[in-house]
């Protein structure tokens, strides 16, 4: 049976499938392509932590997030420094602060 995927995954993906005995379909994406499955694939990640959260979910986002960096070339130290101004400016989430409303005066 043909199941299809349509998805971004790890590298080594397609070589388990082949070693397992069944095979795959894929293509290695390109430039523009690859920015888009990137987002949809952080989001998809996302979601399934937020059901249920696990260490091996969140190494899975960990390493899509580097690849984010990687693909739209950023600097990780000026990410790095981005994240200590940000925790200067505004805190951190440690504080579990949730905010319920502004009330601007008007």
């Amino acid at each position: 049976m043909k199941v299809e995927y349509n998805k971004l995954v790890r590298d080594k993906i397609p070589q388990i499938i082949k070693d397992s005995g069944r095979t795959c379909e894929y293509k290695v994406l390109g430039d523009s392509e690859i920015k888009d499955a990137l987002k949809e694939k952080l989001i998809e990640k996302a979601q399934i932590f937020s059901n249920k959260p696990s260490e091996d979910e969140l190494s899975d986002i960990y390493e899509l997030l580097n690849a984010i960096v990687e693909t739209y070339d950023y600097e990780p130290l000026h990410i790095d420094y981005l994240k200590l101004q940000n925790k200067e400016n505004k805190g951190t989430y440690s504080n579990r602060v949730y905010l319920i409303s502004v009330d601007d005066g008007q």
